[in-house]
């Protein structure tokens, strides 16, 4: 029992000291420990520096590169604290010498950036080479082209065709793909979510990757109407010939055209606004049954005429009552 004593009293008396003691202890195993040389892996960003203005890099290129440093174990630890040194490693290739065409280039510990660092210690893993191309960097006005997706609801209808503002943009990017592009789209606009007239801003959809835009964005109008039908009677048919000498008589005379649309465009139509044509141009003389083409105003959705095609008789004489 007294031994037993004897013990507890050694852990109970001067408890400070001992804790103290252990503390300084095990702080110097951490740095004894912490002192020993290891090497880390990390996933350095790829920077590619000193590329001249007329010059752009297509093609698939790295974002990462692997890369190992030797350091003491301590240090390496605490890499992942904002304030260590490791945060900003990452690996530059000078491109102030690349010209276009293909640049190749073997990287090294030199292209490493990070501080104080021994090039003894550093290494480059994957990829150990960077193979680019460099292509002439241009610019060209493209036109701007609303992407429209979902339909109105119920009898609404778009009064007038969507157009942007400005209805040009000027984009810059790698020759080789810029130079076919004729028109770049707005973001698809979804008109399932559209209940009256809007003027809204949309952005651009193009690779931000590979070109600029200026500006990124524009202004598109969406106006609505209601849609509704209108009757348009007494309309002649045009027949186009091409001899000055030939005369036609058709049947019927006249035609009768039902147009849908919005309403605000069709108020203002009238019998003059829309043609149908029937072109003869090079027919001789006879009978013939043609489908006349029919021209109406844009805004139009659709239209039916009250016949499906066209009697006509050409001869050289006029023939009034012929048919």
């Amino acid at each position: 029992m007294i031994a037993v004593n004897r013990i507890a009293r050694g852990f109970t008396t001067n408890v400070g000291v001992k804790l103290i003691a252990v503390v300084v202890a095990m702080m110097i195993w951490f740095n004894a420990i912490g002192q020993i040389v290891t090497d880390k892996t990390f996933h350095a960003p790829l920077e590619f520096i000193n590329v001249q203005d007329s010059l752009t890099i297509t093609g698939r290129v790295p974002d990462k590169v692997q890369v190992n440093i030797t350091d003491t174990r301590l240090s390496l630890f605490f890499s992942w604290v904002p304030w260590s040194r490791f945060k900003d490693i990452r690996v530059q290739v000078n491109m102030s010498r690349a010209v276009p065409g293909r640049f190749t280039e073997r990287l090294t510990v030199s292209d490493i950036v990070l501080e104080d660092l021994d090039p003894r210690n550093g290494r480059v893993v994957s990829p150990i080479v960077v193979d680019v191309i460099l292509e002439r960097r241009v610019s060209k006005r493209v036109r701007v082209a609303v992407s429209l997706a979902g339909n109105l609801q119920g009898d609404q209808l778009l009064s007038s065709v969507p157009e942007a503002v400005p209805g040009w943009v000027v984009m810059t990017g790698p020759e080789s793909a810029l130079t076919p592009l004729e028109k770049v789209f707005t973001k698809p606009i979804d008109l399932s979510k559209i209940k009256e007239s809007v003027q809204r801003e949309v952005e651009l959809e193009f690779d931000r990757g590979d070109f600029e835009c200026e500006p990124p964005a524009v202004t598109v109008a969406i106006r609505l109407g209601v849609r509704t039908t209108r009757l348009l009677a007494n309309i002649p048919p045009t027949i186009l010939l091409d001899e000055e000498d030939l005369f036609t008589d058709v049947y019927p005379k006249t035609v009768s055209l039902t147009l849908e649309g919005s309403k605000a465009l069709l108020d203002t139509l009238s019998s003059g606004d829309v043609s149908v044509l029937v072109d003869l141009s090079g027919k001789p003389p006879g009978r013939y049954t043609v489908a006349p083409e029919v021209i109406v105003p844009e805004g139009v959705e659709s239209y039916s005429m009250n016949v499906d095609s066209l009697r006509i008789l050409i001869n050289r004489t006029s023939l009034p009552g012929s048919m």
